[in-house]
């Protein structure tokens, strides 16, 4: 008779996080690393998150621009049937450049940033501005080069460099994001 082998240590629910948990710290931003992680999460998230709203648009007004021509629709609508086809062709290909541009800019303008860290959310400082999200819109989070990105969006995610992360920060991120979902 054989036994089934028992595992030894299986906890079921939710990770556990004391209420008491909390992270504060100054995050050191530079430009490249920042412009190198945005354009990161841009291409993953076309691929992973969002492929329908990048290809589908074009792909469809290739059609409808097609079946225009075909049915002789009027100069007009071909006129702006096209246009619109351009536009959602070269829309993402200027965000690919220009939203790295933009991180870089943000890095250079606001190096340093406080990073606060609670069980329920999460907390960007910059001066007297601040903004709080909740682990529940963090949908996933993603290596980068030099950075963890925190993805609350289809279009957007934060951007933490890895190197000032305190010990033990990214296993709580990924327990806080995880116990809020």
């Amino acid at each position: 008779m054989s036994r089934k082998p028992r595992r030894l240590s299986t906890r079921r629910g939710p990770p556990r996080l004391a209420p008491t948990d909390m992270y504060s710290f100054d995050a050191h931003y530079d430009e490249e690393g920042a412009a190198r992680a945005e354009r990161t999460f841009f291409v993953r998230s076309i691929r992973e998150l969002r492929s329908w709203l990048t290809f589908g648009p074009p792909a469809f007004l290739s059609l409808l621009v097609v079946a225009a021509l075909m049915t002789g629709a009027s100069g007009a609508f071909l006129l702006s049937s096209g246009g619109l086809l351009v536009a959602s062709l070269l829309l993402p290909v200027f965000l690919y450049f220009e939203r790295p541009r933009a991180a870089a800019r943000l890095a250079r303008r606001h190096p340093v940033r406080r990073i606060s860290m609670t069980v329920e959310a999460f907390s960007v400082s910059v001066g007297e501005r601040e903004t709080v999200v909740p682990w529940a819109r963090v949908s996933h989070i993603w290596p980068a080069p030099g950075y963890t990105l925190l993805v609350v969006g289809k279009l957007s995610a934060v951007s933490i460099p890895v190197a000032s992360l305190p010990a033990g920060a990214h296993e709580f991120m990924r327990k806080a994001a995880k116990h809020a979902a």
